[in-house]
């Protein structure tokens, strides 16, 4: 715990640092919660009795939505204002849940660090600006696994289910209900947004288009517009030439060797902690690699478990291939990148680089199930030694 004058100066500065950002942010950055407006805006339109689905860009399941209502009162002059410090707040949520799992805290060297990476650090700005909703799920996922590792699998699976109703990107977590068979749990975070999807989509204008034009859309891929974005390998590869039939096998072999490799290290046991955090980021990296889109911002889902566990013997956040992964996603270094994938088009470097940590994290973490877990130093007990009797001479000595 930081307790002398100096690490609490740090902790001040990283605050400091990251209210100065998320000031610009919120009066001069040029996104201005872009994502959430047009997803307000969608939802908006029932008022109108217009389906929040005519518009291309809501792209959430109607289990969203009663979400998304909480926010129209407000104008999209003080959502771009106000936004983003809530998801700020969100993500402080997620790396205090993230520390308190790994026994740390927000006061910890590795706390501080972290709260003044948020505001260096490319995916987090990035997602604060565009006022993304994956945002909630990185904190909602960091919270989900603190549970988990107390034990308390209901509430995980609550909050799961929550964070699924507002954006389905947590649904590949079940496998880690199912190989702790918790089928409780399972049921929870299956069962709350089937249930208001149940009561929202009879309510809603043509509540077909769901099905019949978002869907399609997802399953697609992105359009022009986003695609340059997307650093799944379904977008990223026919950029280098592997494209059709041998792009299809690609994605194929990675959820092969996702759900072989999520089962493996859970198998593999050690540490309950870091048991749940290798776990749950093989499952998502193999998603976002295997599964469109994968935005820059993806990763942060991971990233706060990941960097928490940096303390725990065996972690992959202590790798060196880690951090220097990470470096291109700093944002004084967004200089560096890979200049062979630009094809016209920023976007493709941009998105290259966080699809090279995925591959390196999701490298690191198969090897380390390969291997298995490390076994902890053996601790000899000690034995107690009886006392020889000093000799007559030394026992009698008045000295």
């Amino acid at each position: 715990m930081l307790t002398s004058r100096a690490p609490r100066v740090a902790l001040a500065g990283a605050y400091a640092l990251l209210v100065q950002e998320l000031v610009r942010i919120s009066l001069y950055g040029p996104m201005h919660s872009m994502d959430n407006r047009l997803v307000v805006d969608a939802v908006r339109r029932l008022y109108d009795g217009v389906s929040p689905y005519e518009s291309e860009r809501f792209l959430y399941p109607p289990s969203s939505v009663p979400f998304v209502l909480l926010l129209t009162p407000l104008s999209d002059r003080w959502l771009e204002r106000l936004f983003p410090w809530g998801l700020a707040a969100l993500l402080l949520l997620g790396w205090w849940a993230a520390l308190r799992m790994f026994g740390s805290g927000l006061r910890s060297w590795l706390g501080v660090a972290g709260v003044a990476a948020f505001a260096l650090f490319t995916p987090t700005v990035s997602v604060v600006e565009l006022g993304n909703w994956t945002a909630p799920v990185a904190a909602l996922m960091a919270v989900a696994l603190l549970l988990m590792g107390r034990g308390r699998w209901i509430a995980a699976g609550v909050v799961i289910g929550v964070s699924i109703a507002v954006k389905p990107m947590l649904v590949p977590i079940g496998l880690i209900f199912l190989l702790a068979r918790q089928w409780r749990a399972l049921g929870v975070a299956a069962g709350i947004p089937i249930a208001i999807c149940a009561i929202v989509t009879p309510l809603l204008p043509e509540p077909a288009l769901f099905f019949t034009r978002t869907v399609p859309f997802l399953l697609g891929g992105q359009d022009d517009f986003a695609r340059p974005y997307d650093s799944s390998l379904a977008a990223m590869l026919p950029r280098i030439g592997i494209d059709g039939v041998a792009l299809a096998m690609v994605r194929i072999a990675v959820v092969a060797a996702t759900v072989a490799a999520a089962t493996r290290r859970w198998r593999t046991g050690g540490d309950e902690r870091l048991r749940l955090v290798d776990t749950s980021a093989i499952v998502m990296i193999g998603t976002f690699l295997a599964g469109t889109p994968a935005f820059g911002y993806y990763p942060l889902i991971v990233l706060l478990p990941l960097v928490a566990s940096a303390p725990v013997r065996g972690s992959v956040a202590r790798s060196v291939w880690f951090w220097v992964a990470l470096v291109p996603l700093v944002r004084p270094l967004q200089f560096i990148g890979v200049d062979f994938l630009d094809g016209g088009h920023a976007g493709y470097r941009q998105a290259a680089k966080p699809l090279a940590w995925m591959a390196v994290a999701g490298a690191l973490l198969l090897l380390r199930t390969w291997r298995g877990e490390p076994a902890p130093p053996p601790v000899l007990p000690v034995q107690p030694t009886a006392r020889e009797p000093l000799p007559a001479a030394v026992a009698t000595s008045p000295v």
